[in-house]
């Protein structure tokens, strides 16, 4: 009888490729940061959804003066959660946990190539009006690549907003040496019961990641909660 011949192998198709993206410059800076983070610190991320309603009239009002974003106003709420929360604007070095005094928030910018986040400086000291002033500056100048080295190091917190691509709630990864990142949902509206009666008011949900080796779920949710506060309440931040 004859001997069956084993079948020969057949190597899959592989799909063609269009373009190859090599993992170098901006892309690559990106690709070694994010992994060290996500390798690195213990990330928790914790969510929460937050009636903006007054935030929203106080935009539509302050507009009429000078252009601003909610992402200014973000900045601003998130400076003044900080000046009350200091574990939080902290740096973690090698074995160490560094409370810094001054308060710099970076704020993604989305280009074409990659992130990069620009630092609006002592964010705590700025009125609202400079920290518009200064987003738009500095977003200008991420887009044209004129930033110089100050401009995108030695923040202590980040904000990154998605909300602009309908994005509700995220876990955005954090920016080592920073110990935490507020993540920002989309705006919307939604139909809620407020005295007893239905009411459609604008709701928006915020995602806190902090590295868990320097902060506690408590303190965070806190934190987060004050944020949370000065958007629904937000007189203070006007001034």
């Amino acid at each position: 009888a004859a001997t069956a011949r084993p079948a020969p192998s057949v190597s899959p198709a592989l799909p063609t490729t269009e373009q190859v993206i090599p993992l170098t410059g901006m892309r690559g800076a990106i690709a070694r940061r994010l992994h060290q983070s996500s390798q690195t610190a213990a990330q928790v991320t914790l969510m929460t959804e937050v009636d903006v309603s007054a935030l929203v009239q106080l935009r539509e009002e302050l507009n009429q003066q000078f252009a601003l974003t909610y992402t200014d106003l973000i900045v601003k709420a998130v400076a003044h959660a900080l000046k009350e929360h200091p574990r939080l604007n902290a740096w973690i070095e090698g074995e160490q946990i560094r409370l810094v005094q001054a308060i710099h928030i970076g704020v993604a910018v989305a280009l074409d190539e990659g992130l990069i986040v620009p630092v609006v400086r002592d964010a705590d000291h700025k009125s609202l009006r400079e920290i518009a002033q200064e987003t738009v500056r500095l977003a200008i100048g991420a887009r044209e690549g004129t930033l110089t080295r100050e401009e995108v190091t030695g923040s202590t917190f980040g904000v990154t907003n998605l909300g602009m691509y309908g994005i509700d709630a995220f876990t955005p990864i954090i920016n080592p040496p920073e110990i935490a990142i507020l993540g920002v949902g989309r705006l919307n509206e939604k139909l809620v019961r407020v005295r007893g009666e239905a009411e459609w008011r604008h709701r928006m949900t915020l995602s806190l990641t902090f590295d868990h080796r320097a902060v506690d779920g408590a303190p965070a949710a806190a934190f987060l909660q004050t944020i949370g506060k000065h958007l629904e309440n937000p007189v203070e931040l006007a001034r």
